[in-house]
C-alpha cells in the first residue's frame, strides 16, 4: 500500500501557456492518465464492483439478460475508466444499479458521471427508453450493437 501511494502521490505537473513553462505543482492523489500503472490500479479499485453484482444476481436483485455458457458472473465489461453494464430494460433492476453504484462510489472514490452516461437499447420502444433513461439520469443513444449498455 505504501508503493501504490507513493506513486500516486509523486507526480508533478506545470502549465504550459503561451510557450512558458508556468509553476511546478505536485499531483497528491489519482491516477495519470499515461502512466503504465493506472489501468492495472484501476482494475483493482473496480473489480470489487462485479463482486456486489453477482452478489445482487445471486439474491434475486438481477437476473441475467443473456446466457453465458463460460462464466457466472453479472456481464460487466471494463476497459480503462469505461464501465458497460449489460442487463435488461427495466426500471426496477435499473433503480437497484443505480443505488449500488452509489454505494460503491461511496465506498471507493470512483464516481460515475451521468451526464457522461449513455443507455443503448435494444427491441424497446423510444418512450421506454426516454423513462429508463430519465430514472438513470442518462442520455440515450442508438448503435447498431444488441444490447442495453449502462456505465
Amino acid at each position: 500500500m505504501n508503493w501504490i501511494k507513493a506513486i500516486l502521490s509523486s507526480g508533478a505537473s506545470s502549465v504550459l501557456l503561451n510557450g512558458v513553462l508556468g509553476k511546478v505543482f505536485h499531483c497528491r492523489r489519482g491516477v495519470r492518465q499515461g502512466n503504465p500503472l493506472s489501468p492495472l490500479l484501476f482494475v483493482l479499485a473496480a473489480d470489487p464492483l462485479q463482486s456486489i453484482m453477482n452478489k445482487a444476481r445471486e439474491i434475486g436483485l438481477f437476473t441475467l439478460p443473456l446466457p453465458l455458457q463460460h462464466s457466472s458472473d453479472f456481464p460487466i465489461i471494463q476497459y480503462a475508466d469505461d464501465t458497460l453494464h449489460i442487463m435488461e430494460a427495466s426500471a426496477r433492476p435499473l433503480v437497484t444499479l443505480k443505488s449500488l453504484l452509489l454505494s460503491f462510489s461511496n465506498s471507493t472514490g470512483l464516481k460515475v458521471n451521468y451526464s457522461k452516461s449513455s443507455m443503448y437499447p435494444i427491441n424497446i420502444s423510444g418512450q421506454k427508453l426516454n423513462h429508463l433513461a430519465i430514472t438513470f439520469s442518462c442520455a440515450t443513444g442508438s448503435l447498431p450493437f444488441t444490447y442495453l449498455g449502462l456505465p
